[in-house]
């Protein structure tokens, strides 16, 4: 090859390049965001269509698999504390696969509400509940969730940090997953579905709620949208835009043009919703969560939104320190 050019000489249609993908995404997204409304503005009338066609955005285990009877449960005792003991549970959630968690159990014979509490990204049961110490931007979620007489379950997703040294691709598994119909997401929520059939089997249940912080909150929304036993629940620091910002395990195909983060709430309906987000939070602009949570509102014209709410609060990306929303699921479970 005898010719030779700057490295300059060929930037400017790279640039050219990356700039037309982003205007092709733009237009696109601005497609989506009104084809997404007329296809949901039946949601409130019809929502098992509409849940139905969540499923099927987020793939098998959820839909084309017949579940049969109870998962097998292996429990052991761990500790006990003063007013619940903790065990740690093991449910064989599919044949292959087993979801471990820790298990809050009010040391009372009446029957008492049941909250999944879930943990966010890179983190674990046992960090959410002091277990190892120091909780984080938790702040004592799993401990104020229980000092509210309620027993408490807490799953481990695959959302762990490397310090337990289990090496993963989360963005790769969920690649995998999805070139046979399924997604991470899809296994996961279907892993809490499980555990409330074997929870809602035992005489000292009551009823269940959900709260969670970050990727605990993506999954409070998913799963309460989808699992209508859950009578109440909290997401703390995910609701937003998604086009903001996408994530790999986040995004199915085509679904910028079903469900956001907005219509998926739609599928709580008549169920309590409460969301937060921190005005400082580092990893998501809470003006996109009110852009987002205008968009709800819209759909909600005919049913109105006594039943749910957003709060922004001052803080970060973190579990809010006030305890009023949990107090309130509580209140709410109680008298289901």
């Amino acid at each position: 090859m005898n010719y030779s050019e700057d490295k300059e000489k060929s930037k400017q249609f790279k640039e050219e390049y990356v700039s037309g993908l982003n205007r092709i995404i733009e237009l696109r997204q601005k497609e989506a965001q009104v084809k997404r409304h007329e296809f949901c503005k039946n949601i409130f009338e019809n929502q098992e269509f509409y849940r139905e066609e969540f499923r099927k955005m987020l793939g098998w285990p959820l839909v084309d698999h017949c579940t049969q009877g109870l998962p097998e449960v292996k429990t052991e005792f761990l500790s006990q504390e003063d007013g619940y003991s903790i065990y740690r549970m093991h449910f064989d959630i599919l044949p292959e696969l087993t979801i471990t968690g820790l298990f809050f159990k009010m040391d009372t014979d009446s029957p008492a509400p049941l909250v999944i509490t879930q943990h966010g990204g890179q983190g674990t049961p046992e960090l959410a509940s002091g277990i190892h110490g120091d909780t984080f931007n938790y702040n004592n979620m799993i401990q104020r969730v229980i000092s509210q007489k309620v027993h408490c379950f807490a799953p481990q997703l695959l959302l762990w940090a490397d310090e337990y040294e289990v090496s993963y691709n989360r963005d790769v598994i969920d690649a995998q997953l999805k070139r046979v119909g399924s997604s991470i997401t899809a296994v996961e929520v279907y892993g809490i579905t499980r555990i409330l059939d074997y929870f809602e089997n035992q005489s000292y249940v009551s009823s269940f709620g959900m709260v969670g912080l970050s990727y605990g909150g993506f999954y409070t929304l998913y799963t309460t949208a989808i699992d209508i036993r859950i009578k109440a629940a909290v997401s703390s620091s995910i609701f937003y835009r998604r086009d903001e910002d996408p994530r790999i395990d986040m995004t199915w195909f085509n679904s910028a043009y079903k469900f956001d983060d907005a219509e998926i709430a739609c599928l709580v309906y008549p169920r309590n919703l409460h969301l937060e987000m921190g005005d400082h939070d580092e990893l998501f602009n809470y003006k996109h969560t009110l852009e987002s949570f205008e968009f709800l509102k819209e759909h909600c014209k005919d049913v109105g939104t006594a039943w749910v709410d957003l709060v922004i609060f001052d803080g970060s990306h973190e579990f809010f320190k006030n305890d009023e929303p949990i107090v309130n699921l509580v209140k709410k479970l109680q008298n289901v």
